[in-house]
């Protein structure tokens, strides 16, 4: 709160932070929606040229690994019946963090019938999926995370017949801690 940050005056640095933050909202005012459309387009030629060095050697990203096991799930019945078999109890941890293409891939190995493909209609077998999460702590959204998702998921829990325990207690760290951060936070 002094009138210097290290060598440069404060006058100085709310004068540039000011500055910063008006071009930020002249550029958020001219790209507005055409954004990311732009960016698509542009984006058009390096995605086709990544998915063809990914075929040429003979590769899958973690987002190819990810469709092509919802696929397969989705379209082999077999496959689907043998891996509901084989997995009695799925825990997942941090749900609140899984996209929509996981929790496809979730719900289709939990199901109880495996005639079922489409995610949206399988019914969990009673106690074989867990989740946990805390929709507030959902950061991934860059990487498709949805919060959104876990809302869809514990409805179709729910359905089931699945109960949600809210925990309420903090087992992580000591009272003084605790006791800091509620009062930061009531501010």
């Amino acid at each position: 709160y002094g009138a210097r940050y290290g060598s440069v005056p404060r006058t100085e640095v709310l004068s540039c932070r000011d500055t910063f933050y008006a071009g930020l909202l002249e550029f958020r005012a001219d790209a507005d929606a055409d954004l990311a459309a732009l960016l698509h387009q542009e984006l058009v030629a390096p995605i086709a040229q990544y998915e063809a060095l990914k075929v040429r050697q003979g590769a899958l990203d973690f987002v190819d690994l990810l469709t092509r096991t919802r696929d397969v799930l989705r379209n082999h019945r077999a496959v689907r019946r043998h891996l509901q078999q084989r997995f009695s109890r799925i825990f997942v941890d941090e749900f609140q963090d899984t996209d929509p293409i996981q929790a496809e891939i979730l719900l289709l190995l939990a199901a109880d019938d495996p005639d079922v493909e489409d995610w949206l209609e399988a019914r969990p077998r009673p106690g074989k999926l867990f989740i946990v999460a805390d929709p507030k702590q959902a950061i991934y959204r860059f990487r498709g995370a949805d919060v959104g998702t876990y809302w869809t998921v514990l409805r179709r829990l729910e359905l089931s017949g699945a109960r949600a325990v809210e925990l309420r207690t903090n087992f992580r760290s000591v009272p003084e801690i605790q006791r800091f951060a509620n009062a930061a936070f009531a501010v």
